[in-house]
């Protein structure tokens, strides 16, 4: 066998041209007689010199090659304006040493007929060959795999290579390559899955390369057939439930998760609906007597005044009677600095009027009470949003004091909202307590309306600490919540996004951790018809 090593050096900075014309070569020199194969090397220390080396039968084909039109149309793909160090060119001939006393090399023969393995390895039914990255990305694989897969090259090669293999089986590989003992004589099994998650088992070779390894697998041996099938079988089962155990699990903990949701879901919802029995029967209750109390005090004012324009008819007249009447007019001057008359008329028609103001601020608590207790209804009627959400605020008013924190409204002219007042008034209100609960004292919580694209947007905007992005895809989980033990159920959030929905709405999060959050709710004005928007 002849090696031939060409040597030569880039002159003009053009290296890496140099390099991508190798790695896009024409290939013509492939199908020349006596070619074993070509590698191209670049000096560690200094990337300007270039060294390809090829590989010969013998001494007489790589003369004819040198000497053919295809060696000569091959230098086409050379980089234009490359020009090279005529000092640094060399062309280095060697041949390998041989006896005919000495027996065949398996490793020489092999390096020879590299070609020729490439496309057994590439074509053949049988066995498997893997190149797998570091990372375990899959670099190459050849169609015998690809084919036992139930799959193409094309998708397998890029993807994970753990995940075609069973758990236990992975985890083996893993460590022995972690172990980084080269040792590509040993055979182990390894246990397959393939696209339908059926396993199946090859008797497998590592070599361990600087960048990943190479495995090359083929069907068991069957020595003792028997045996041999049995343990297949077995190791095949054990590894199919070995995976169903695992996905019965998954689906054991997801189930767990939705029972105890639904389960404190549904306390939740008898909860509000008994509260909105209760709280609409007091608002009742309170509402009648309201009723007469304002009509009686109405009625006061207005024959109290008629009352002071009768005595100060009698005042005016007083002066007649000094004479007329001495005595009469003596204890009448006598009652009226008595009973202080002047400051009489002054302050009891001020004092009345308070006393109504009073009790129209009762009267309007009382209609806020009715308008949030509506938590048991589940039907869908038209509702002014800006109201809704002023009444559900009114009642934040003690958190709001509690923490220190402003509120700001900023509601656009909107049509009517076609919604569940009650479940949408909840869902509101968990909102906008979080908001109050993450910002600081001092600081403003602002809660918006706007309409787009036929939906109405409510807006509701804190500068408290933010979300961590870790934590965003958990915050409408039930019971996820980042405060301190027995201070929240971990609900809020989860309900109002089931209320949402159930509008056929969007609730969707912004946040900055040290910058505030914005949760913005998007229902139509007009959902589709279906079943009552109640959550779930």
């Amino acid at each position: 066998m002849l090696l031939a090593i060409s040597r030569f050096k880039v002159a003009n900075g053009m290296e890496e041209q140099v390099k991508q014309a190798f790695f896009h070569r024409p290939h013509l020199v492939d199908t020349a007689a006596g070619y074993l194969g070509m590698e191209t090397f670049t000096l560690l220390d200094e990337p300007k010199v270039f060294y390809l080396v090829t590989r010969w039968t013998n001494h007489e084909t790589f003369k004819t090659w040198h000497a053919s039109p295809a060696h000569h149309a091959s230098h086409k793909g050379i980089p234009k304006g490359l020009k090279l160090d005529p000092e640094f060119t060399q062309i280095t001939l060697m041949e390998r040493l041989a006896s005919p006393e000495r027996p065949p090399d398996l490793h020489e023969l092999t390096a020879d007929a590299s070609p020729m393995l490439a496309a057994t390895l590439a074509d053949t039914n049988t066995v498997h060959f893997w190149f797998v990255a570091r990372d375990g990305t899959v670099r190459l694989v050849n169609a015998a795999a690809a084919a036992q897969l139930r799959s193409d090259t094309a998708k397998i090669t890029g993807s994970s290579f753990w995940q075609h293999l069973t758990d236990p089986d992975a985890q083996s590989l893993r460590e022995k390559i972690a172990a980084a003992e080269r040792q590509p004589k040993e055979k182990f099994l390894l246990n397959f899955v393939d696209a339908n998650q059926s396993p199946f088992t090859l008797e497998c070779h590592l070599d361990l390369q600087p960048e990943g390894f190479i495995l090359i697998g083929e069907p068991p041996r069957k020595q003792d057939e028997a045996f041999h099938e049995q343990t297949l079988q077995l190791n095949n089962e054990l590894a199919t439930l070995t995976r169903e155990n695992a996905r019965k699990s998954r689906e054991l903990e997801r189930a767990l998760a939705e029972l105890k949701s639904a389960q404190s879901l549904l306390v939740h919802s008898e909860k509000m609906a008994s509260l909105g029995r209760m709280t609409a029967g007091v608002a009742h209750e309170i509402n009648n007597p309201i009723a007469f109390v304002t009509s009686n005090s109405a009625t006061l004012r207005r024959d109290f005044q008629d009352l002071l324009d009768f005595t100060a008819l009698v005042k005016t007249l007083l002066p007649e009677l000094t004479t007329a009447a001495p005595t009469i007019h003596a204890q009448l001057a006598e009652k009226f600095e008595e009973l202080d008359f002047d400051y009489l008329a002054r302050t009891v028609p001020k004092k009345i009027t308070d006393n109504l103001e009073g009790l129209e601020r009762v009267k309007r608590i009382v209609l806020d009470l009715r308008t949030f207790s509506r938590l048991d209804e589940g039907e869908l009627k038209p509702c002014d949003i800006a109201d809704a959400i002023t009444s559900t605020l009114r009642f934040l008013s003690p958190l709001l004091a509690e923490h220190d924190v402003k509120l700001e409204t900023e509601f656009a002219p909107l049509p009517p909202l076609v919604c569940s007042p009650g479940h949408l008034n909840q869902a509101i209100s968990n909102v906008v307590a979080n908001a109050i609960q993450a910002s600081r004292p001092g600081q403003t919580v602002k809660v918006s309306t706007s309409a787009q694209n036929g939906h109405c947007l409510i807006h509701v905007a804190d500068s408290g600490e933010g979300i961590v992005p870790e934590n965003l895809p958990r915050v409408f989980d039930p019971f996820f919540t980042t405060r301190a033990v027995g201070s929240g159920t971990g609900l809020g959030l989860h309900i109002a996004h089931q209320v949402v929905t159930a509008h056929h709405g969007e609730i969707k999060i912004h946040s900055e951790p040290g910058r505030g959050t914005t949760v913005m709710i998007e229902v139509p004005f007009n959902p589709p018809a279906s079943e009552p928007a109640t959550a779930k």
